[in-house]
């Protein structure tokens, strides 16, 4: 059971209740286009997306995001450990109704201070369509470089050396 507190949010595991507000975020991720640079397709009815979120419920690697202040899921963030030693990858998909107000950007950073503090990670991953402009804006915000087409990485002492700013 992970759980991750920022000034504005709360940053847990899913819970099974979550369902009907990751419908909603995956319909509008789908609607927009850029769910299709995804290597999976997305469920988009209630009953696929009710098996989406008992996966994600059943483990540490999906982290809902939620406001505080009133436990209102806004979005996820995914941690999943990779095949090479020290290695994770970092998703994250917000509902579009919060977007611009930097809640990708401090859950993100909660997670990343998770991954390379107390998980140990030598590495982070992701990619992200070079369209999406927003998702590159925020890798770079969050210290990604760029490594290929729409693939960046963040190593443990980048991430240590920009924290210490």
């Amino acid at each position: 059971m992970t759980l991750l507190e920022t000034e504005r949010l709360t940053i847990r595991n899913f819970r099974i209740t979550d369902w009907e507000a990751l419908h909603e975020t995956i319909i509008q991720y789908v609607a927009s286009g850029l769910a299709a640079y995804e290597p999976n397709q997305w469920p988009t009815t209630p009953e696929g997306i009710k098996k989406a979120t008992e996966w994600f419920a059943s483990g540490d690697e999906y982290f809902a995001v939620c406001l505080k202040d009133v436990d209102r899921y806004i979005g996820f963030v995914s941690l999943n450990k990779q095949q090479k030693e020290g290695e994770f990858n970092i998703g994250y998909v917000f509902n579009f109704n919060y977007h611009g107000k930097g809640y990708a950007t401090e859950s993100c950073q909660a997670v990343l201070n998770h991954a390379f503090n107390q998980l140990q990670a030598k590495r982070v991953v992701t990619g992200t369509p070079t369209v999406n402009t927003a998702s590159v804006r925020l890798l770079k915000r969050l210290g990604f470089k760029t490594i290929g087409e729409g693939c960046f990485e963040l190593s443990r002492e980048e991430w240590k050396a920009k924290s210490s700013k």
